[in-house]
């Protein structure tokens, strides 16, 4: 993820219901906030709102795309993978696990051909 987020505010975010619906949707395709919007049954402003805090915690993939006409969109991937909480008897583990940033993944690849 973007740093570590905090896992209060995770847990905050997929209370929320359209933070779920979007992450859903998000699985196996990538959408636009047009097409969540629809897909979700949701205004785009809060598809827009969810967004913004979905991509700060890294749980989705922004993609910036540019049309024919010289308009940019985005289009949006869910990252998150995995939340698994153990109660323990010093508190709670938390773990969260998202997909690596594709730009790590290209940047791993690399060093492992090159051996580092």
């Amino acid at each position: 993820m973007t740093g570590e987020a905090d896992p209060s505010d995770i847990f905050a975010t997929l209370d929320d219901e359209y933070a779920r619906d979007i992450l859903v949707a998000t699985k196996t395709d990538r959408l636009s906030a047009k097409e969540l919007s629809e897909e979700c049954d949701m205004s785009r402003p809060t598809v827009s709102r969810r967004v913004t805090r979905l991509v700060e915690q890294g749980l989705l993939e922004e993609y910036t795309h540019v049309d024919p006409g010289g308009r940019h969109y985005s289009e949006y991937e869910a990252r998150l993978e995995r939340v698994e909480v153990l109660l323990q008897a010093e508190g709670f583990d938390v773990q969260i696990d998202v997909r690596p940033d594709p730009a790590d993944r290209i940047t791993s690849i690399f060093e492992e051909m090159r051996g580092d």
